[in-house]
């Protein structure tokens, strides 16, 4: 009895530091909630990026903006879809390590709040998985980001579509496979929640953009004033 007392008084006076939920080791304190050895992996994008779709570009435009129609505002990444961030989104999605949704979400958050007005947002929504991966995988990992950057910023979270066709893993494909792979893949589940809607759209990548410009295709069809998109990671553009 007496040694349990002193264990309670212990974690009182010197209470146990966090683990880094990517690595495991343990830390002080960040704000995001990773360790820093683990925050230090992470090519942030700051500079030189699309003004239209966030991706890694010493031009104004990337390759795939100045020949794609996009239909989204404009979209933000974190970082670039390599090393540390790379491993970590592979870690929550096929390893199943949901805890990583929060520091990620985190990161999210930082970015929505410096590069988008969230008074000018009326709502959240993420991009679907089809209900046999759901099944399969257990979670949805957009919505995971998305629930948590619904609680910080205090906007709704709507399921606006839905994955109407399992496809191919956009990951799996080459460019021009990616930008073909999606149509009719996507519905708008409910055009009321939509309608007059501007939207913040979340994804955990960003590649050629297909995904996320065929839902905001879709969002903006069934009524939506304007989608914007925040995803955890993108690529680099083809020319430099």
């Amino acid at each position: 009895m007496l040694s349990k007392v002193y264990d309670f008084i212990l974690d009182l006076l010197y209470p146990a530091w966090p683990s880094c939920p990517a690595c495991g080791r343990e830390f002080s304190s960040s704000e995001v909630g990773l360790c820093f050895e683990c925050i230090e992996e992470i090519e942030f994008i700051g500079d030189d990026y699309c003004v239209k779709c966030g991706k890694l570009t010493k031009n104004k435009l990337c390759l795939d903006c100045r020949e794609q129609e996009r239909f989204f505002s404009k979209a933000r990444a974190v970082g670039l879809y390599d090393a540390g961030l790379k491993e970590y989104i592979k870690q929550l999605k096929y390893d199943k390590r949901q805890q990583l949704a929060t520091p990620l979400a985190r990161l999210l958050i930082r970015y929505a709040e410096h590069y988008y007005q969230i008074n000018e947002l009326d709502l959240i929504t993420y991009i679907p998985i089809h209900k046999q991966r759901l099944e399969e995988r257990g979670f949805n990992q957009a919505y995971l980001l998305a629930q948590q950057l619904s609680q910080e910023l205090r906007l709704p979270i709507k399921s606006l579509l839905a994955r109407i066709v399992d496809t191919a893993r956009q990951s799996d494909l080459a460019r021009q496979e990616r930008l073909q792979n999606l149509a009719g893949k996507f519905e708008v589940e409910n055009q009321q929640l939509t309608k007059g809607q501007r939207v913040l759209l979340v994804d955990d990548i960003f590649t050629t953009g297909a995904t996320v410009n065929e839902a905001s295709r879709l969002l903006l069809e069934a009524g939506a004033e304007e989608v914007k998109v925040i995803t955890l990671a993108t690529g680099k553009d083809f020319v430099r």
